[in-house]
């Protein structure tokens, strides 16, 4: 039966492609075969080329006619031209017996036969048709059971993918505006959740653009929303407006480096100040009395000078001006009742704090000349300051200094609650203080962070970050894991674990992921995060956040789950229009929080369950590092001379024949690539029911409409400005 498939003969070889001449006796580009007529060197289709026990599988990317002309052996007269039809293919994997792997590890030989694929080998690289276990497959290895289209060459063969590998190592679904991408997302969630194996799953979708609540819920007519499936799905809008599920991040579940982007604090002085403040501030609950504060601010300024007397640097002055400035505080400040506490806890008054701060200003100053100019503390003047701080230091923290005591509590990553307006007025103005009675100019070095920060929290769009603009939010119980089991859908705890807040200590509306947990809301599988109303400004920073958190917490699970614990939980993070918070820096010092995170979980968050589905319109602008940790590809139109270079230095060289193609795909249509497939594949994606709301505009319809759609401009522009009162609307008509 060799020969109802044999098309040509392999002329041409090389590491990843071979040339084939169709056999002469073709007729057409067609061939009778036992299972019907085929068609022959039809681009993206499959041929079979024998070597050995084996069959190697290759890909057809190109096909050409090239005219000959033959001179007879007298020289005397010239032979019609014959056409020599030559197609090119890429190797791509190996059939041994019934099992297809990919890639290759023998070659053909010139003259080896070359067949069409039959159905026996197309079973043997893409599953048959209709699967037996596709209702039920193998949990440990699935396998590819998860249809995302049919073949666009081959009629009513889908096309699976394996969700271990998808997912598992990360995946990129990538297309111009309007290629489909929305689409292919949420057409392969759907399709999981198709599967009557599929009992939950954990998707959580950044959705930028606001387009994904209406493939999985469909709205009523009353305008309220239910399920448009069998899988129930959270949607948590970004809109001021909707204040009973809005998204609230609370402000305390940042840490430093999310404090410090946001704030934009410079490295120098900004940081070092904005860092402490917050130090300070997560140990609010502990340090509420002035002698928390007196402890904490004597502990940090011993510190500062024992460290400086120790280097061998000239350094006499700034101990000297240390020393001074701290003791000036302790005179100006009103601190009667601390120093009155701090004699009957620690057994300390102001006058041992005095006599020290002498000492150390007097060994100090015996090293600056009169010029001015600082010297190095010798040896013995670094143990006369250490002995006059060491008596006092050992009564506030139970250690020698030097010896690692010193501040205790939380440090200043910790998501631990502390009061935003105390931050501002209290902490971070002690930590100028204390800088500036040392000789520097701490408030003028950072004044552009103080006013960013004062911005920022009087800003009511950052509301769902800070709260309430002059208000405090309140401390509720479980905050950090509350929030995650909403944002994960994990269904609420069992009383028996945890206790909530009351609504009397945390009104309904100020935390909506509280009142779902309250409410005793179901586990969810999809989460959809509406950010598409969020501040461009903050837009990393909240990416960055959700991300962060959600790979700390299965880190920590997997730490402290217990065995078998790494993995268990296994989440898929869905990154829509990645390239506005995952960009490819444009130089050194272009830094960027979202991009360090994400990419950090591009690196790391295989091995914890963590998965990436990055989507983008513009490759070109994406982090190279989380783009190349993809191993799982669905690419759609892609125009963009930029974009398609950028794609091709992402992906092996093999597959470089194929990507030709990638410009002048149809919509609905991609080229499915990667470890997710066994091979290769030109798809038409399953359409997605119901439909994101991602639908081009139908202008035409506008124009020729009977009568325009009614707007209401008043209620957007009232909802935009902020306005809370609903009575304004009457005023402003």
């Amino acid at each position: 039966m060799a020969t109802d498939f044999e098309i040509g003969r392999v002329v041409a070889v090389d590491t990843a492609q071979v040339t084939i001449e169709l056999n002469r006796d073709l007729k057409g580009m067609s061939r009778i075969t036992y299972e019907g007529p085929q068609e022959v060197g039809r681009i993206n289709s499959y041929v079979i080329i024998p070597v050995g026990a084996r069959r190697l599988v290759a890909m057809v990317t190109r096909i050409v006619l090239v005219e000959e002309a033959e001179m007879k052996a007298d020289r005397t007269m010239v032979a019609l031209p014959a056409a020599r039809r030559l197609m090119k293919a890429t190797l791509i994997g190996t059939i041994d017996g019934s099992v297809f792997r990919q890639g290759v590890s023998l070659f053909p030989v010139l003259d080896s036969p070359v067949h069409l694929a039959g159905r026996s080998d197309l079973d043997a690289i893409f599953g048959p048709v209709e699967q037996a276990g596709d209702k039920n497959p193998d949990s440990d290895k699935p396998g590819c059971c998860i249809p995302i289209g049919e073949s666009v060459v081959m009629q009513g063969r889908p096309i699976r993918i394996d969700p271990d590998a998808f997912f598992g190592k990360h995946a990129a679904i990538l297309g111009s505006t309007g290629s489909g991408k929305s689409c292919t997302i949420a057409s392969l969630i759907q399709a999981i959740h198709e599967q009557q194996a599929v009992k939950r799953t954990t998707f959580v979708i950044l959705d930028t653009n606001g387009e994904y609540r209406t493939a999985f819920q469909k709205q009523k007519e009353d305008g309220t929303w239910e399920e448009a499936a069998t899988r129930r799905t959270l949607f948590i809008p970004s809109d001021p407006s909707i204040t009973a599920d809005r998204l609230v991040i609370p402000y305390w579940f940042m840490n430093a480096e999310d404090f410090v982007r946001l704030f934009q604090a410079s490295k120098g002085v900004q940081r070092p100040v904005l860092l402490e403040a917050l130090r300070i501030s997560r140990n609010e609950a502990d340090a509420v009395s002035q002698l928390a504060l007196l402890r904490e601010e004597l502990i940090h300024e011993f510190n500062r000078i024992w460290s400086l007397s120790g280097k061998d640097e000239r350094t006499s002055r700034d101990v000297r001006d240390l020393a001074e400035g701290l003791k000036r505080r302790i005179d100006q400040d009103d601190l009667t009742e601390a120093w009155t506490e701090a004699m009957g806890t620690y057994k300390i008054t102001k006058e041992d704090v005095d006599n020290a701060l002498s000492k150390i200003i007097e060994n100090a100053t015996k090293f600056i000349d009169d010029n001015k100019f600082p010297k190095v503390l010798p040896a013995d003047a670094r143990k006369a300051i250490q002995d006059a701080m060491d008596p006092i230091y050992q009564k506030l923290t139970g250690a020698h200094i030097g010896e690692g005591g010193g501040s205790s509590g939380r440090s200043a990553d910790a998501p631990f609650h502390f009061d935003k307006l105390k931050f501002r007025s209290l902490y971070l103005e002690q930590v100028l203080r204390r800088e500036e009675s040392g000789g520097a100019r701490a408030r003028d070095y950072c004044g552009t962070m103080l006013l960013r920060i004062d911005r920022l929290l009087a800003d009511r769009r950052f509301d769902f970050l800070f709260g309430p603009v002059g208000e405090a939010l309140p401390k509720p119980s479980h905050a950090l894991a509350t929030f995650l089991r909403d944002i994960l859908g994990i269904g609420p705890a069992a009383e028996a674990n945890i206790k909530l807040t009351s609504e009397a200590d945390l009104p309904k509306g100020v935390l909506p992921f509280y009142d779902r947990q309250r409410n005793k809301e179901s586990a969810f599988d999809v989460v959809i995060l509406d950010l598409s109303l969020l501040a461009t400004e903050v837009l990393e920073n909240v990416t960055a956040l959700i991300g962060r958190l959600i790979l700390e917490f299965l880190q920590r699970l997997g730490e402290h789950g217990g065995e078998g614990a790494r993995g268990s939980f296994p989440v898929v993070l869905v990154l829509e229009e990645a390239q506005n918070y995952i960009q490819q820096p444009r130089s050194s010092e272009d830094e960027s929080i979202s991009r360090t995170v994400f990419e950090r979980i591009a690196r790391e968050g295989r091995k914890y369950g963590l998965s990436l589905v990055v989507a983008s319109q513009r490759p070109s602008e994406l982090s190279k590092t989380v783009l190349s940790q993809c191993n799982s590809f669905i690419v759609h139109r892609l125009q963009n001379p930029e974009d398609l270079r950028y794609f091709k230095e992402i992906v092996p060289g093999i597959y470089g024949p194929m990507l030709e193609q990638i410009p002048a795909l149809a919509p609905q249509t991609a080229l499915v690539l990667g470890e997710c497939v066994p091979a290769p594949a030109l798809v038409r994606i399953r359409e997605a029911r119901p439909v994101p709301r991602s639908r081009d505009p139908k202008f035409y319809r506008y124009w020729v409409a009977d009568q325009a759609p009614s707007i209401d401009v008043e209620a957007i522009c009232i909802l935009w400005e902020g306005t809370k009162d609903a009575d304004n609307k009457e005023e402003a008509k």
